[in-house]
């Protein structure tokens, strides 16, 4: 559906220890941001430093307070984030004012290093139920998954091992997961899992799109090398043992560089390793965009209709930034 509802009406509240404040008319600038590679949602907002009877903003407001914002078009107001306060900044300069970094509770997972270690035969989602109940990190999971070989993990960020685990999954069974934090739980479904689908249509909401097309990065010959030996004789060149190929007629030859494993006998994991290679980058990467009148219910992972120039279709969004004071959004889309 177009959008149709009205221009969104953003509202604030900050829980302290002591007090709560309510900064929504005070508010000069506010984004929210889902980038594409974080799994924490963030929110940035900027307040003036005012005084609170004997104390500035800047005093009682501090890291780790609670921070709630909420939005409404038209039908009530909604809570769109619920999170902790992880950065303050102050600027005397001239403005005197205050910028307030939130995130949501994955930012704890992005942040946090423990060891694990997983059995052979545990389901995808069994070994995610685990990693959220060892962090106290409520858990809503509803996504396809598989059996998994041993895993250990050591030394690793919480965040990066939820993410192995689960692209593992995806690559098994070919369904794509988007992980994402509503009211303090952690949600984890199949991308696209929205059912209410909005359109960016040209000449309506969508004002400007960009679509770029790279060779950068490309591969489309593998090579698999046997691990040179030293032998104190003279060096000799590593001998080649096979090589794999992908695209090479249409976009020519573009070598990556495989060195076998002493315990790969039959180049098998190097094997494996050169095909993944050339499944993911043996043809050009496309880089799109879409900028449209800002919708505070569109999402990463959600799934849209675009009819906006180049972009004309449904898309997965890959990452958004919505720019609250100026009304505005930018989205990152796959085809």
């Amino acid at each position: 559906m177009s959008q149709t509802y009205k221009e969104p009406k953003y509202s604030c509240i900050i829980k302290t220890k002591k007090t709560k404040y309510d900064v929504s008319g005070l508010m000069t600038n506010l984004v929210i941001s889902q980038n594409k590679d974080d799994l924490a949602k963030g929110v940035s907002l900027t307040i003036p430093n005012l005084k609170d009877t004997y104390k500035h903003l800047y005093n009682n407001i501090n890291v780790r307070d609670s921070l709630v914002l909420y939005c409404d078009t038209g039908s009530g107001r909604k809570e769109i984030f619920r999170g902790i306060i992880w950065e303050k900044n102050y600027n005397s300069d001239v403005e005197k004012d205050l910028t307030l970094t939130a995130y949501d509770r994955l930012i704890y997972l992005q942040n946090t290093k423990d060891n694990f270690f997983f059995a052979k035969g545990r389901t995808t989602e069994s070994i995610v139920k685990s990693i959220c109940k060892k962090w106290n990190v409520k858990l809503d999971y509803d996504y396809e998954g598989t059996k998994h070989k041993r895993k250990v993990y050591r030394g690793e960020k919480v965040s990066d091992v939820l993410t192995k685990i689960l692209k593992e999954a995806k690559k098994k069974t070919g369904t794509k997961y988007i992980v994402f934090c509503k009211k303090g739980i952690v949600y984890i479904r199949e991308r696209g899992y929205n059912k209410k689908i909005y359109e960016l249509n040209h000449k309506e909401n969508a004002l400007s799109q960009n679509t770029k097309v790279t060779m950068d990065g490309m591969v489309t010959k593998v090579s698999i090398y046997k691990e040179q030996e030293i032998t104190g004789k003279k060096d000799k060149a590593p001998k080649k043992l096979t090589s794999m190929k992908e695209n090479t007629e249409k976009y020519g030859t573009l070598q990556e560089i495989i060195i076998r494993d002493q315990d790969d006998k039959n180049s098998k994991k190097a094997k494996k390793e050169a095909k993944e290679l050339l499944k993911k980058h043996s043809k050009p990467e496309y880089t799109r965009t879409v900028k449209a009148v800002d919708n505070p219910y569109i999402e990463k992972g959600h799934k849209i209709k675009s009819n906006a120039g180049a972009l004309n279709g449904y898309y997965y969004v890959k990452g958004v930034e919505h720019d609250c004071a100026n009304g505005t959004m930018t989205l990152e889309v796959e085809k």
